[in-house]
């Protein structure tokens, strides 16, 4: 069977190459690649070289980053476990949505970051806890978004006309003239338009609207 073989991507060469000598006492054999090759260039090398296991950092220096690396690495099958210092619950949720073994953040004790690579490159399951907590995260805010768009698709043709005048600065007054209606309509549109989307004022609607990009463009379609 030979050594087992492990590929790092990183864009911290003082970080990567601590890591690669700590694995490579362990027994495994460790390339690093240079993420300023590119992202497709990377995949292609991975594939050449077929390692049991890529660590990658998220925040590498080409389009997507090291989560766009994930699912080719996988599709070519690659375990590939998550090493960065992003925060962001989200993203490291994505991460494994998009089929790495593990996320690990950087700031972890450095025989921790070795332990869960050498499982995961040993085809061990890892972390199943922090797994589950990054998933539930990613439904909530996903189920969160969904009940959001609903309410912007409640908004008929000209509730949708009427919030995006209040984007753009528009008073009741002046949607009136800009619609050829009376000052009643408008304000009973504006009355209808912050029922739907459960919001008290124009001032949390034209936020809410901000917030979830939304557009009179995106509203039609």
């Amino acid at each position: 069977m030979g050594p087992r073989r492990i590929a790092i991507v990183d864009d911290h060469p003082l970080l990567a190459v601590g890591l690669r000598r700590a694995l490579e006492r362990s027994g495994t054999v460790v390339e690093q690649l240079d993420p300023l090759l590119g992202a497709e260039q990377v995949v292609l090398a991975m594939a050449s070289r077929r390692p049991d296991c890529a660590v990658v950092d998220l925040g590498l220096p080409f389009a997507g980053g090291g989560l766009g690396l994930i699912g080719p690495l996988v599709a070519d099958g690659i375990r590939v476990v998550v090493l960065t210092g992003e925060a962001d619950r989200l993203l490291l949720a994505r991460s494994l949505l998009a089929g790495a073994e593990a996320v690990i953040s950087k700031s972890e004790p450095l025989p921790d970051i070795v332990d869960t690579i050498l499982q995961v490159t040993a085809g061990l399951p890892v972390r199943a806890g922090d797994r589950a907590e990054l998933m539930t995260d990613l439904h909530r805010v996903v189920d969160e978004q969904a009940k959001r768009d609903s309410l912007f698709a409640a908004l008929s043709p000209r509730e949708q006309q009427v919030l995006a005048g209040l984007m753009d600065g528009h008073s009741a007054a002046s949607l009136a003239e800009r619609h050829f209606v009376s000052m009643a309509t408008v304000r009973a549109q504006i009355r209808s338009v912050l029922n739907k989307l459960e919001v008290g004022s124009q001032l949390e609607a034209v936020a809410l609207a901000h917030r979830n990009r939304w557009c009179l463009e995106a509203g039609r379609s």
